[in-house]
């Protein structure tokens, strides 16, 4: 438990002791990170309670009032209407569902859905305070980097979850609709909650996978990533790419869908390694124990890079360390 002298402005223990200056970091560290937490969540909790309680349709609300008293008006307000869209878009005709788990499952699918709309709506929140947060450790020109991000990773999985709604769900039950032909089901019967959840799932991972590129490129423009180290593992990092997409993000779907979402991917991917290789300014800065300022071609032990100081062998045209040519 941590305390505050207000007397003396400084933080104490129980027993009133002042803290280090480490554990006093670490408590500032900890009480910012509980009010961003805080802001993230009001919001969402906002947005969760706009998305279960008000009506889609407001002036048919108020012509009918009694239905507020037998919760007849859920069957009214945004989320039932995104329900609702759902079945009519991804279902086929003569298709239906039905609830064969209990009569929990409504309720269940209900407030599941709602609370993935309300992440998907609070996601640039969530991507601005978590940037906020780290701010203080960054430098000048890595600050920069902050509506970028905000704004990538927002319109970057919104396009991910339109991707994941109008191509990859649709495309589910197209690829799966001649294998239930095939067995005399004419007008099959789903599980509500199984189609919900599967629908739930390609929409979610494919917001969350479109956001890849954003925090590649960042880590890139940042130094902590290499981008040559994406070209060098090219064909590894696809691959990984490939069983992500087969094992966690398109669900039922077979190798096809597999390739409906990987093809997007990777291209973000690349794309943003790309630019970030065409923006990252300046030298790779040099691990420690390496001179970052060095006589033009030379060091105490030998040939050194005339940009970063790092040591290199006799006769290399290019610095291993910042990637710079010593011509």
């Amino acid at each position: 438990m941590v305390l505050y002298d207000y007397h003396k402005d400084r933080f104490a223990d129980p027993q009133g002791k002042p803290l280090s200056d480490e554990r006093m970091r670490f408590t500032e560290h900890l009480n910012e990170l509980r009010d961003r937490l805080k802001v993230v969540v009001y919001v969402l909790l906002v947005v969760l309670i706009i998305v279960v309680m008000v009506p889609a349709n407001p002036a048919y609300q108020v012509q009918h009032p009694e239905q507020y008293f037998n919760l007849q008006f859920l069957e009214h307000t945004v989320m039932a209407a995104i329900l609702g869209q759902i079945v009519s878009y991804v279902l086929p005709p003569g298709w239906g569902l039905i609830a064969a788990t209990g009569l929990g499952e409504g309720m269940e699918v209900y407030f599941i859905g709602a609370l993935l709309v309300s992440v998907a709506v609070t996601m640039p929140v969530i991507a601005y305070e978590t940037y906020r947060f780290i701010d203080p450790a960054l430098k000048p020109e890595e600050k920069q980097l902050v509506y970028p991000f905000v704004i990538g990773t927002s319109v970057l999985f919104t396009v991910g979850v339109l991707f994941g709604y109008f191509v990859l769900a649709k495309f589910l039950v197209i690829a799966l609709g001649p294998f239930i032909y095939s067995i005399g089901i004419k007008n099959p019967l789903i599980d509500a909650a199984s189609f919900y959840y599967v629908i739930f799932l390609i929409i979610g991972s494919t917001g969350a996978a479109f956001t890849a590129p954003v925090f590649i490129y960042s880590l890139i423009r940042l130094h902590v990533l290499d981008a040559d180290f994406f070209s060098r593992n090219r064909v590894v990092i696809w691959f990984i790419l490939w069983v992500i997409t087969g094992l966690f993000l398109t669900p039922d779907g077979g190798p096809l869908l597999d390739l409906v979402l990987f093809v997007p991917i990777v291209t973000l991917v690349e794309g943003a390694v790309f630019l970030a290789k065409r923006t990252v300014k300046g030298p790779k800065p040099a691990p420690a124990g390496i001179q970052t300022k060095a006589v033009r071609g030379s060091s105490p032990t030998g040939p050194a890079c005339k940009n970063c100081g790092a040591p290199l062998s006799k006769g290399q045209l290019f610095c291993p360390n910042c990637g710079l040519s010593q011509g």
